[in-house]
């Protein structure tokens, strides 16, 4: 079987053509590294810069030589004033009697003074 020469041009002109491909997709495997890398510089330096906040904090009080038990120790005068008005009765008009006359409007007193301390 002879071929003729229009054959042969289908023939060449199929070998001339590049063979079609699939698209190649793409990974984005370096922008995730990428990313990966900025939040973790992020991390690491909130933990320098809060680890040097907490350095000057502690550095104030580095000459004073106060211990846990120096203040587990120290007299409390709310705690003090609560135990001598207060009976030891169980009878529930003794408790309300206490409950009236305990003062709590000063209860978060000590809470602010110990922010103004630290500067917070």
């Amino acid at each position: 079987m002879e071929t003729t020469p229009n054959m042969n041009n289908e023939f060449n002109q199929g070998e001339n053509t590049p063979p079609t491909q699939a698209p190649e997709e793409k990974s984005s495997w370096g922008s995730a590294i990428g990313i990966i890398l900025i939040v973790a510089v992020i991390i690491i330096g909130g933990l320098y810069f809060w680890g040097q906040k907490i350095d000057e904090r502690l550095s104030e009080y580095e000459g004073q030589d106060i211990t846990v038990e120096d203040i587990l120790n120290a007299p409390d005068s709310q705690l003090e004033a609560l135990s001598e008005e207060q009976s030891t009765s169980t009878d529930i008009a003794d408790i309300e009697s206490d409950l009236d006359m305990t003062d709590l409007d000063n209860l978060d007193a000590e809470l602010d003074a110990i922010e103004a301390e630290l500067g917070a």
